[in-house]
């Protein structure tokens, strides 16, 4: 049996209030990509943000949050680049704040190849935002239903991108 991290469900839950993160980053309507976790070559954040421009010719005023510490200066200079100013680096954020980023994206979305557990992933989750991301490790076991997130090939950043358009034009609807 396989006993995961329990999630501080007092902590992350669906009715948390994003607006203040949003207006921080001066986003209102925007279709807004999250993604939380360390700035590090395994974690895949180019193949994120390559999916991530397919997405924005199909939502051009979409926006991707990358959350996280800068581990590797090299890598991190090359996500910048790479980068235009729709793709906003927040640095590190406190475990507080957390929850209330989550609360603000409209999905989670995640292109990493390896992973233990996900955390992240499962705290999107816990605050009602559906997840994109590979179906990697522990991943098929924590995203089970449509509702909950899309599951693609592991490096097909097309249908990733394909996934977050998917799940944003659901969300968009239900609004």
């Amino acid at each position: 049996m396989v006993i995961y991290n329990e999630i501080d469900t007092d902590r992350f839950h669906p009715d948390i209030d994003g607006s203040r993160v949003r207006h921080k980053y001066g986003l209102y309507d925007e279709p807004m990509i999250l993604y939380v976790g360390r700035i590090a070559p395994s974690k895949r954040i180019h193949l994120l943000i390559k999916a991530f421009y397919i997405v924005k010719k199909a939502l051009p005023d979409a926006k991707l949050m990358i959350v996280g510490k800068e581990l590797f200066d090299n890598y991190y200079e090359n996500l910048k680049e790479i980068s235009d100013d729709s793709v906003i680096f927040t640095g590190y954020v406190s475990d507080e704040e957390l929850p209330y980023y989550y609360a603000a994206c409209d999905v989670y979305a995640t292109a990493s190849l390896w992973e233990g557990f996900n955390l992240p992933l499962v705290e999107a989750q816990a605050c009602g935002k559906p997840v994109a991301a590979f179906n990697i490790g522990a991943h098929s076991e924590v995203v089970d239903t449509p509702e909950n997130g899309i599951l693609v090939p592991a490096s097909n950043v097309l249908a990733l991108a394909e996934a977050i358009i998917e799940i944003l034009n659901r969300s968009r609807l239900s609004h």
